[in-house]
């Protein structure tokens, strides 16, 4: 029987794998895995967004619907939503496998793939800023942004505007709303409304 771990939206959790590896996994997210012989064969299944910190031993891997990611013992965040798949490495070497395309990152590198679109970045941090309740973005669209917004706080959001081509990058809160709204109601010049204690409505100024 595969061995499943979920968090619900509004929700994160950690625990640990028969390896002492330690996962934390992010709101709206689910991770399957086998514990029968699973140092001989350390693989999972990803849906939504994780963080690894993975003992020493034989290739690790992580398998979602856009891609797979190989290791031997390392720190890294994979991020599987829509049609974007993210990996971040923080410390030794991963492997990420994308469509036709394999690439190496080392400690510092991330990657983003989308529609077949390639983008690396450099990151400084030690760790995923969602593990301290930041919510950081690169380059994201309006719509994958307000859908993270709405997998942290557990809320639902209508954005009553025609769709904005511009991109967002930068750092929202995930433990303070009203400064989440703040920040994209200046970027995208919208005015934010709250309907119900778990709804909220963007309207244009």
């Amino acid at each position: 029987m595969p061995e499943t771990h979920a968090t619900g939206f509004g929700e994160k959790t950690s625990f640990s794998l028969p390896d002492n590896s330690e996962v934390v996994l992010n709101s709206g997210s689910e991770i399957n895995y086998k514990k029968w012989n699973w140092d001989n064969h350390r693989s999972l299944d990803l849906n939504g967004e994780a963080y690894f910190r993975v003992s020493k031993g034989r290739r690790f891997e992580v398998h979602t619907r856009l891609g797979k990611v190989t290791v031997l013992g390392t720190q890294f965040n994979v991020k599987v939503r829509k049609n974007r798949f993210d990996v971040v490495c923080y410390e030794g070497r991963v492997k990420v496998n994308y469509a036709n395309s394999q690439i190496v990152l080392t400690h510092g590198q991330s990657v983003s793939f989308e529609n077949q679109k390639q983008t690396n970045i450099n990151v400084n941090a030690l760790k995923p800023e969602w593990v301290d309740n930041q919510i950081c973005f690169y380059k994201e669209n309006i719509r994958s942004l307000l859908d993270e917004v709405e997998r942290q706080y557990n809320i639902k959001i209508e954005l009553n505007t025609k769709d904005t081509t511009s991109l967002f990058t930068g750092k929202l809160p995930a433990k303070d709303l009203n400064v989440a709204l703040q920040i994209i109601s200046t970027t995208y010049h919208l005015e934010a409304k709250k309907v119900s204690t778990n709804k909220i409505i963007f309207d244009e100024k």
